[in-house]
């Protein structure tokens, strides 16, 4: 009972200490849904993971996945329509958890632990067993597994001395899960589980090298698996696992500056990502289940970081100012004869009316007419109306001419003792009630 809790207690201080705030393994991550689908995960400048996709030969911008201060690069697996994205927070150093359910991320929850890498996660071909690995701070690989119906499990040491993250695949028609890590010596070392059976029993196998950082493993066939990794002299290179092979060999010579990820869509396709440089690269494999891959050149993805900001629309030009109003300027002419008591017009008549303009009439008192409002079809306009008989001295006939758009004109016409009457023009703003003087 006693060696039970002191294995307990030992389990509990590699995965639950203090962790480092550096970035662990800062390589991307990948899964796809299926054909024409790659969803691609990696951590950006300010500690967020990132998310983007493609679909039909397209990329998406990047998005962040809020909620975490990512302290490693991301693992995921996809199962089903499931996606699982996994990753050490900077501030506890435990593995984090996130689940994308119908386009819908549920939020980050803890899984414990405390990590000393990046994690790495798998799904078991068959069955719906997800597995997460981490290396904990005594550098031995830790395993969970999450179980339907039963939930995740408690952390498993499967020891070792690891120098990097774990990669994790399962690959075998058998329902297996495969683990691979660089171990102290640099080289690739693998274990693999068949239900809770780890095999080799206690150590693990050697799958050469030397590598840097943590190898990646991809599936592009039901019993085929593909090993890459950054080697010692930072190109990409590949492994085949068959048998008890430990031959490596290099794809190319581009320098990398982070481990590789891939992901297969297809029978047969890869895509493989990495970081050259300040920008995230990726390339296309074919012919990937044969011992003869077809090997895409590499091409940039750009840095990962989300797009910047649309810039602030431009302020709306301002209003074109109101054109000047133009005033009315009707003629009111009479012929008269005058008298000490008042005054008998032989004739009155308003001309030079604009077009549309409304005439409104008004006599004070005495006229042979009191009002009369009209819109004259011509420029002419005779008010003989209004003189059928003569008009007292002091009295007076207005005359206002109005027009939309337009300052209107207001015309008064009084009559005086022995002389001709007098006249007075005004004018009269649109919307105003009073006539007011003109401007010059």
């Amino acid at each position: 009972m006693l060696r039970m809790w002191l294995v307990a207690l030992a389990i509990f201080a590699a995965l639950g200490g203090t962790a480092s705030a550096d970035v662990f393994d800062d390589n991307p991550a990948a899964v796809s849904f299926g054909p024409g689908d790659v969803q691609l995960f990696a951590r950006g400048p300010d500690g967020r993971i990132l998310h983007r996709s493609l679909s039909g030969g397209t990329w998406s911008n990047w998005t962040a996945v809020d909620g975490l201060d990512a302290g490693s690069g991301p693992a995921a697996v996809v199962f089903g329509e499931t996606l699982y994205l996994f990753a050490r927070r900077e501030s506890d150093g435990a593995l984090w958890q996130n689940t994308l359910v119908n386009g819908a991320w549920l939020g980050w929850v803890p899984l414990g632990g405390g990590l000393a890498s990046a994690p790495a996660a798998g799904v078991r071909r068959g069955n719906a067993i997800v597995d997460v690995f981490v290396r904990g701070l005594n550098n031995a690989i830790f395993h969970r597994a999450l179980v339907p119906g039963t939930g995740w499990s408690a952390w498993q040491s499967l020891n070792g001395n690891a120098t990097s993250a774990p990669a994790a695949v399962g690959f075998f028609s058998g329902g297996t899960i495969d683990v691979f890590m660089r171990d102290a010596s640099g080289a690739v070392a693998w274990r693999w589980a068949s239900g809770s059976t780890w095999t080799p029993a206690a150590e693990w196998a050697p799958k050469g090298g030397p590598i840097q950082g943590a190898p990646a493993t991809v599936t592009p066939a039901v019993n085929v698996l593909n090993l890459y990794a950054r080697g010692a002299d930072d190109g990409l290179w590949h492994h085949r696992h068959v048998n008890e092979s430990t031959t490596w060999n290099r794809v190319d010579s581009t320098r990398l500056n982070s481990s590789p990820a891939g992901v297969s869509d297809a029978q047969g396709r890869e895509y493989l990502f990495a970081r050259i440089g300040g920008e995230l690269h990726w390339r296309e494999v074919t012919a990937a289940e044969t011992a003869t891959p077809n090997w895409g050149a590499w091409s940039s993805l750009g840095p990962v970081a989300l797009p910047p900001a649309p810039p602030p629309p431009a302020p709306p030009a301002p209003p074109a100012p109101p054109a000047p109003l133009t005033t009315l300027n009707p003629r009111l002419t009479w012929t008269y004869k005058a008298s000490r008591t008042s005054t008998r017009l032989g004739s009155l008549t308003l001309s030079r009316i604009a077009a549309g303009a409304t005439v409104k009439v008004t006599c004070s008192k005495g006229c042979s007419a009191k009002r009369w409002t009209t819109t004259p079809k011509k420029s002419t306009l005779s008010l003989k109306r209004f003189t059928r008989r003569s008009i007292r001295v002091g009295r007076t006939i207005r005359v206002e001419v109005t027009a939309p758009g337009r300052i209107g004109s207001v015309k008064t016409l009084k009559m005086r003792r022995k002389r001709g009457p007098s006249l007075t023009s005004r004018c009269l703003p649109p919307g105003a009630t009073s006539p007011q003087r003109c401007a010059p």
